[in-house]
């Protein structure tokens, strides 16, 4: 049967292996046999023939060339189908020592598709995010915007600009094609800009304002209709849109005469002029339309429009312009534009980067720490594997011994080994290809948002590519020390009985130094996870400066020409939080412009009264609140008074400051009655007077630290934009639609939306850190089960292979706690290296997390101390079992075997 499966093999494959002889090896060997020729031919020329004679006489003694040729191409031919047969006979033994072993060949493949999988899903990741380019038209020339401050401290974080800068850039710049400015809703900034679509259930739409090369820059064309052009931009052209896919598809039951029709955004006729492709999106798929900015004269000339920093910025680089000439020629308009404006553009530069880089900026660290870290958990696999496989081999040594005594030579005993690891491998990476499918979704499910393209993850070719790569280089990775190792054998103590025996020798040592990296770099991983666990607890043990608990947050924007009138404004304020007050179960309401953790009003700078013109203050966060906001969110006052029903639009101006603001600018004094206004020195601008201190709360985020904070009173200044804060005496979701009704029953077409619980907020504000602790845990949960089943496997080993001298040992008077000491000893001389190898790596190397971390240092001792101690005991723990086993040797046994 194995003759005639040989015989067919070879019919099936010869005419290939006589094509793949053929490529490239005819030319070659006919290149080789002139150049014979060639040297025979001046040998007779230097003995003194002339050139005829001497290339007559080099032919003639050469033979028919043609059939030297054709001999030479068949002998290689011969060698390729001899090297394949060998090779697919190689394949086939390993398939059937595989299948002899289920046990080990289930065990060794599992390992390896953990280390693969997470190691091609995390790539995936990667490739999506990082590596893949923009979906857009020569994305590689899209660029960033963002204004720069030295003395503010401002930097792509910031990533806003001026609208009066841009618009003077757009005129000035000879390196761009096109720029164009956006606003509103993206994965950095999620609170802005709610469009209201009117209909007989008003819904609440989120949108982008836009200029009217927007759509050029990025070089998308529409499914249907068109895109903006530049003049609609401005007042008196912006009553137009271009609509989502998937807002067409939702609302507007993808009626294709939908361009040219006109509907109703927060109360104006707008005319529907296109409709952008399903796969559009622009950093968030979340966008439902893109609206005109509707600028006019009257905004141009405001202070506000350059002191202002609000927009972002985009642009698409001319063919040849390189990003650094663009940046030269920036940095030479932004010093013209300081020497114009001195007021608004003191210290103000401009940064640019490629989109794709500035897109990633914040979420790169993250993923490099991941892939890190699954790179670990691949190489503690691939020990442990070969592990397994040097123990197999030295139960495989008669038969290795006997191969050699029948001729077989070194290299063919490790080719055959690697032809097994190999198999392995191919097997691994197969399993691994499927549960990086699994691990993908997993983290797509449980994703905090804010990572840009994630959704695009997918096994395309590239990460397929990377598999296969990984595949092979693991194959080598954990199969070429084995088989080396296997294939330095003694014939003479390989055909004795006893020749393996004992735990001294090179495979015992090698055995051992893997098991000592596998325990170094499963403590690098799980010092890792450990520092990012200890900085989620840090955070969550935050005091955001108010209590959170029975807190429900309510949107409401008000639109419609109704609302131009600001006492219409307070009067709507003032019915919903009558109305919702008197609601059994509620304590008390009010309103926020933006409640924490969700940021700022904005910022500004500050004067005081009587301080030099040098003096004042910059970056101040700003918030307007209704007069029971601070009771409502039960903020302490520190001194002074809070907003009452008094502080109206015709009495004087009022504010109340933070804490951290009063430190700040107020250190030797009671800033209680002080003047002060949010504006520069030399600025016009109101005086309000300091009537409050109230306590820092986390305004934008529980990682962020405090920072200069004033209120206004909601009842002195009018905005449509106000968030409504309820606490409740139980569970807030339980006044969910009752809330909502006496809004709506306040004015239907305004209806409210982002509906959340205070606790609901803070928990997705630390959504990020949540992620980037959970999966690193996880691949540190992996490391550390893969090195104790590493250090198990290999006591259990050494006490199998020790059995004898365990049996002499006790029949000598050795007591039980003896030989569990002495297997314990040995394993934690193991661990100990480890340890001491993998403390000096984590010293290195978790310092390249600092920026992951949250009042935490990287060489925190503690957590260094914890974890030493955890993997200790798990180590010896997986020590245990194989010493409590060893302690039950039957001495008579043992001897008897031997």
């Amino acid at each position: 049967m194995n003759q005639q499966q040989s015989s067919l093999t070879k019919i099936l494959l010869k005419p290939f292996a006589a094509i793949a002889a053929r490529i490239g090896s005819r030319r070659e060997i006919e290149r080789e046999l002139r150049s014979h020729i060639e040297m025979r031919i001046d040998e007779n020329i230097e003995s003194g023939m002339t050139p005829s004679e001497a290339r007559e006489e080099a032919y003639q003694r050469f033979g028919n060339f043609l059939q030297v040729q054709h001999a030479c191409a068949e002998l290689k031919e011969l060698k390729q189908e001899s090297i394949m047969n060998a090779f697919f006979n190689d394949l086939r033994y390993g398939f059937r020592m595989l299948w002899k072993r289920p046990g080990f060949t289930i065990v060794a493949v599992v390992t390896l598709a953990l280390g693969i999988g997470i190691n091609s899903s995390i790539f995936s990741i990667i490739n999506a995010v990082l590596l893949n380019p923009l979906p857009f038209k020569e994305p590689n020339r899209i660029v960033q915007f963002w204004d720069t401050n030295r003395q503010q401290g401002w930097n792509d974080d910031t990533m806003v600009c001026a609208p009066a800068n841009f618009l003077d850039w757009q005129k000035r710049s000879q390196s761009f094609q096109v720029m164009a400015a956006y606003f509103g809703w993206t994965n950095r900034v999620p609170n802005l800009n709610d469009f209201l679509l009117a209909g007989d259930t008003p819904v609440r739409l989120r949108g982008l304002y836009v200029t009217g090369d927007f759509f050029n820059v990025l070089g998308v064309p529409p499914e249907i209709g068109r895109t903006f052009r530049p003049e609609e931009t401005w007042e008196g052209n912006d009553h137009v849109v271009v609509l989502s896919h998937d807002l067409w598809q939702r609302n507007f039951g993808s009626d294709p005469s939908i361009v040219g029709k006109n509907i109703t955004l927060n109360g104006v006729s707008t005319t529907v002029i296109g409709v952008m492709p399903a796969w559009f999106y622009f950093e968030t798929r979340k966008t439902d339309m893109w609206a005109p900015f509707g600028w006019g004269q009257k905004d141009i000339t405001e202070g506000t429009f350059r002191s202002g920093h609000w927009i972002r910025v985009i642009a698409r680089l001319k063919p040849g312009v390189t990003l650094e000439q663009a940046r030269q020629e920036m940095n030479g308009i932004a010093a013209q534009l300081e020497r114009e404006y001195p007021e608004a553009n003191k210290n103000q530069g401009v940064g640019l980067n490629t989109m794709q880089d500035w897109e990633v900026s914040d979420t790169k660290l993250a993923l490099y720490v991941f892939l890190g870290a699954v790179a670990f958990v691949l190489l503690i696999a691939c020990a442990n594997v070969a592990n397994l496989l040097l123990a197999r081999s030295a139960a495989r040594t008669k038969e290795f011994a006997l191969r050699s005594a029948l001729g077989a030579g070194r290299e063919r005993i490790v080719r055959q080994l690697l032809t097994e690891s190999l198999l392995l491998s191919v097997l691994g990476g197969t399993a691994g290809l499927f549960l990086a499918t699994l691990c993908n979704r997993l983290v797509i499910a449980f994703s905090p948002g804010g990572i840009p393209r994630l959704e695009e993850t997918r096994l395309d070719f590239r990460v397929v590519g990377f598999t296969l790569l990984v595949t092979l280089l693991t194959s080598i990775i954990f199969g070429l020390v084995p088989a080396i190792s296997s294939s330095k054998t003694d014939l003479n103590d390989a055909l004795k009985e006893a020749g393996q025996k004992g735990s001294t020798g090179k495979g015992s040592r090698l055995r051992n130094v893997l098991v000592i990296a596998e325990i170094a770099l499963a403590l690098v991983l799980v010092i890792g996870a450990g520092l990012m666990i200890k900085s989620f607890v840090r955070l969550l043990q935050v005091d955001p400066g108010f209590d959170p608990s029975h807190l429900l947050t309510v949107a409401i924007t008000l639109e419609g020409d109704r609302y131009d009138d600001r006492n219409q404004v307070f009067t709507f304020r003032q019915q919903v939080l009558d109305r919702v007050k008197s609601l059994p179960g509620v304590q008390s309401d009010a309103f926020v412009h933006i409640p924490p953790p969700l940021g700022p009003f904005f910022g500004s700078d500050l004067t005081i009264q009587g301080h030099n013109s040098g003096e004042y203050g910059k970056g101040i966060r700003h918030n307007l609140v209704s007069p029971t906001y601070f009771e409502t969110m039960k903020i302490p006052i520190i001194a002074g008074r809070s907003f009452t029903e008094a502080d109206t639009p015709t009495t004087p101006r009022v504010t109340i400051i933070s804490e951290e603001l009063a430190r700040r600018f107020f250190p030797n004094g009671d800033p209680i009655g002080k003047q002060v206004k949010y504006e520069r020195p030399e600025a016009e601008g109101r005086w309000y007077t300091v009537v409050g201190i109230v306590k820092d709360v986390k305004q934008e985020g529980l990682s962020v630290g405090p920072k200069p904070q004033s209120y206004e009173s909601a009842l002195q200044r009018a905005d449509g934009y106000m968030y409504l804060v309820v606490r409740t005496a139980g569970d807030p979701h339980n006044l969910v639609s009752a809330i909502v009704g006496e809004i709506k029953a306040v004015d239907k077409d305004q209806p409210p939306y982002n509906i959340r619980t205070m606790d609901e907020l803070l928990s997705n504000s630390v959504n990020k850190e949540r992620f980037t602790m959970l999966l690193l845990a996880v691949f540190a949960g992996v490391a550390l089960l893969l090195a104790s089943i590493g250090i198990y496997g290999v006591m259990s080993y050494t006490i199998s292979q020790r059995s004898g001298e365990i049996g002499i040992r006790m029949a000598l008077g050795a007591q039980r706690r003896d030989v569990m000491a002495m297997i314990l000893r040995q394993g934690f001389g193991l661990v100990a290296m480890g340890l001491a190898i993998g403390l000096v790596g984590s010293l290195a190397l978790t310092k390249l997390m600092t920026a992951l971390l949250y009042d935490v240092s990287a060489t925190d001792p503690a957590v260094f101390v914890f974890i030493s101690v955890l993997l200790i005991s798990v180590a010896m723990l997986a020590c245990f079992v194989p010493a409590r086993r060893a302690t039950r040797i039957d001495p008579i046994n043992a001897l008897r075997y031997e």
